[in-house]
């Protein structure tokens, strides 16, 4: 409790920013909410009573979601909570909404690689582990919302110059112009990119596993064989959600692998 408590819960005092654009409801649902945590970090020396408190605020961080809030720092707070009581797949999904907001936080990006270092996967090789992060490390990744603020302002700044070459007639304002409409096409191709991602987030949203020991079928039923024999999923592997059909998912993992899992065996995202 108490490393993990140094790791995440420093986050936790973002809730600040949250509080200044919530009111009414909202506003007493997230004051239930930081009180059950500082209950809960007071009550160190009582596992169940903290675990309790912890379990009382991520109810509240759910009850927030449900009215429709969505922001990094909501999904943060969650994730870090239900880290707390052990349930690492709602951490998982949590932290993973919050990355759709906000793809660059590095916050958000060190408590969902945490969280996934909790969970047991089937085997050594990559069969239900998360893809390999490409993007550089050290470059921050901007949101949809600033790469398309980034289009505008180039585009905006590019008239701008050709303007002023049309009147002055200037050389200058001419290369200045084509300098900046040849670098607005990084951030075009970057919108048109995160735009799909996004298409496909919606299409095929995020599964995850709630409980040990699932076998991916191959088709929707418990009298269908195993797809990979000797290879069950557990708690916290992730996947994408391809259809369903009756109380079954068709899933497919990281890498490249499909099935079936029962619905109410994992958690489903909703856009």
């Amino acid at each position: 409790m108490g490393a993990l408590r140094v790791a995440l819960f420093p986050v936790l005092m973002a809730w600040a920013s949250m509080a200044v654009a919530a009111s009414g409801d909202d506003a007493e649902l997230l004051q239930r909410a930081s009180q059950a945590v500082q209950e809960g970090l007071k009550q160190s020396e009582n596992p169940i009573q903290a675990r309790s408190c912890f379990l009382e605020a991520a109810q509240q961080f759910e009850a927030l979601h449900g009215r429709g809030v969505r922001n990094p720092e909501l999904y943060r707070d969650m994730g870090n909570v239900y880290l707390l009581v052990g349930d690492v797949p709602q951490a998982i999904l949590a932290y993973r909404r919050g990355l759709r907001f906000a793809p660059g936080d590095r916050v958000l990006q060190a408590n969902l690689t945490y969280a996934r270092e909790q969970v047991e996967y089937p085997s050594p090789e990559k069969f239900g582990r998360p893809a390999t992060e490409t993007w550089p490390p050290w470059l921050p990744r901007p949101s949809l919302g600033v790469m398309l603020a980034s289009v505008v302002v180039a585009y905006a700044a590019g008239c701008l110059l050709l303007t002023r070459w049309w009147m002055t007639r200037r050389n200058g304002s001419l290369y200045a112009a084509s300098a900046v409409l040849f670098l607005m096409v990084v951030p075009v191709i970057g919108t048109a990119h995160e735009a799909w991602r996004q298409r496909q987030l919606e299409r095929h949203p995020l599964v995850v596993v709630a409980v040990d020991g699932l076998v991916l079928r191959n088709g929707n039923g418990t009298s269908y064989p195993a797809r990979y024999d000797g290879k069950a999923l557990n708690r916290g592997v992730e996947a994408r959600l391809l259809f369903e059909r009756d109380d079954w998912l068709n899933v497919e993992l990281a890498g490249g692998e499909t099935g079936w899992l029962r619905r109410a065996d994992v958690l489903v995202d909703t856009p």
